[in-house]
């Protein structure tokens, strides 16, 4: 039978490569045959055929672990190779090196295969270096060419920024001219709030309104129809044992209510966080809030943010604060676009210039 030349075994991968009963797996597995028998030094016309090889390579069908179909032979002092882990530097190298994630992982398969291309190997171990260096790049550019690239473009991702954690972290929530003290905080508690139960309906007063005239438990309170399931109170100030007793009626609220009730303060005072649970009630520090925020993907922080302008602007009704955020708010854009390189005036994904949605 006459020997199979480079160019029919490309072929008969081509063949193969697609279509009804396609070998996705068969260039990896010639690339596996070149690297395991240039390991050997068997190529080059050294053996007349395969079985010459096997004489003095012997084909291992056992291992510790039982029966195996892959090729594996004897290469002395009991020690073996096996084609396997040349199949995986293959797929490998299509796959996380050129990102032809379509190419076949499946070592074990495409190794067991090995049996029906003898063939190949026959013709291979006649090949002399320069023969087997052009198969070898052509295997290659084939698939190259054949499947495309996943392979993603930094230039091409723009990066909306942490704006809420940035905010959490930098913004100066002392009531400044024309701001009215507490306002900002309630804000961004209701931000958070929003964001975080997107399931629940949230409803949020302006700072100093009476809970009960608008017929809320708390500062905030998210209900899942007309069940309240949580409700918090809000303190922009380090919260000591004298604000305790201030918060025994919104406890005894929280227990008829079987709810959630949260005290959120700047921080709280030694043993004050103790005396709170013992009431029903959690504690959640400015700290704490940006400890959760922190595991928060870029869009969740989007709707915190567009929350908190929501409620500055329509809820508080209150123009300084608003331009306040506002301003903090764009210079965080505009630190984003400087480090992806955005065109001035070009927006993100999601701009802060985009109108928010609604917040109920």
């Amino acid at each position: 039978m006459p020997q199979l030349t480079p160019t029919q075994i490309l072929e008969e991968i081509r063949a193969n490569f697609s279509g009804g009963a396609r070998r996705k797996f068969l260039p990896g597995l010639l690339l596996a045959f070149i690297g395991f028998l240039r390991e050997l030094d068997a190529t080059g016309g050294k053996f007349q055929s395969l079985e010459d090889f096997f004489n003095s390579y012997p084909r291992q069908t056992q291992t510790s672990r039982g029966a195996v179909n892959t090729l594996i032979v004897s290469i002395g002092d009991g020690k073996t190779l096996s084609i396997r882990r040349f199949y995986d530097a293959a797929a490998n190298w299509f796959r996380a090196g050129q990102k032809r994630y379509d190419y076949p992982s499946s070592a074990p398969h495409a190794t067991q295969a090995w049996g029906d291309y003898t063939h190949w190997l026959d013709a291979l171990l006649s090949y002399d270096n320069n023969t087997l260096d052009h198969l070898d790049a052509e295997t290659r550019a084939f698939v190259l060419d054949a499947l495309p690239s996943q392979e993603v473009d930094p230039s091409s991702v723009s990066r909306e920024p942490a704006r809420f954690l940035r905010f959490l972290e930098e913004f100066d929530m002392t009531a400044k001219r024309g701001e009215t003290s507490g306002a900002c905080y309630q804000g961004t508690v209701f931000g958070f709030i929003r964001a975080d139960a997107p399931h629940l309906q949230v409803e949020v007063g302006k700072v100093r309104t009476g809970s009960k005239r608008e017929k809320r438990v708390g500062d905030i309170d998210a209900r899942d129809g007309e069940t309240l399931v949580l409700s918090a109170e809000v303190k922009q100030f380090v919260l000591g044992e004298d604000a305790i007793d201030d918060l025994a009626e919104f406890g005894n609220l929280i227990s008829k209510h079987r709810a959630l009730g949260l005290v959120v303060a700047f921080d709280f005072t030694e043993g004050v966080g103790v005396k709170l649970v013992e009431m029903g009630l959690r504690p959640v520090s400015k700290q704490d809030l940006i400890d959760r925020v922190r595991l928060w993907d870029p869009l969740k922080q989007r709707i915190a943010t567009h929350a908190l302008l929501y409620y500055a602007g329509f809820r508080e009704q209150n123009s300084a604060l608003t331009k306040r955020i506002t301003e903090f708010l764009e210079t965080v854009e505009a630190e984003m676009e400087a480090i992806d390189g955005t065109e001035p005036g070009e927006e993100h994904p999601g701009s802060l210039h985009e109108d928010p949605a609604t917040v109920h």
